[in-house]
């Protein structure tokens, strides 16, 4: 990756994801036990989409998500809503915590099965 694209900053999911995919090439042989070690240390400190590029160049798909994700720019201003798909998050994680707050608190081993049904509807609801 060159320009700007390449000083993009990524987060702790990318970095995440980055080593998890370089376990997926160490368990597929590509790798030997020092290189995974220190492109995963390598991984845990990158700072831009460049330092996690520098450690796929040379190994096949898959690749980090981040690498081929286009540069998003908040185009919000104040005051601006927030998006339907971020509020629904806000949502689900709250009733989440409500039924494991009424789980403790009532030791009701039956609100256990709304858990399971959102925790399903959640999941696979997410792309």
């Amino acid at each position: 990756m060159a320009g700007q694209g390449s000083r993009i900053r990524i987060g702790d999911r990318d970095r995440d994801r980055a080593v998890a995919l370089l376990g997926e090439h160490f368990s597929a042989g590509r790798l030997e036990i020092d290189e995974f070690d220190e492109r995963c240390r390598r991984a845990t400190a990158a700072l831009y989409r460049a330092d996690v590029a520098a450690l796929f160049s040379d190994l096949p798909e898959p690749h980090p998500e981040v690498l081929a994700a286009p540069v998003e720019v908040d185009s919000r201003g104040p005051g601006e809503r927030v998006p339907r798909r971020m509020r629904a998050s806000v949502v689900g994680i709250s009733v989440v915590v409500a039924l494991v707050a009424l789980l403790v608190v009532t030791k009701q081993v039956w609100i256990v099965l709304p858990m399971f049904g959102l925790w399903f509807a959640w999941f696979a609801t997410r792309k």
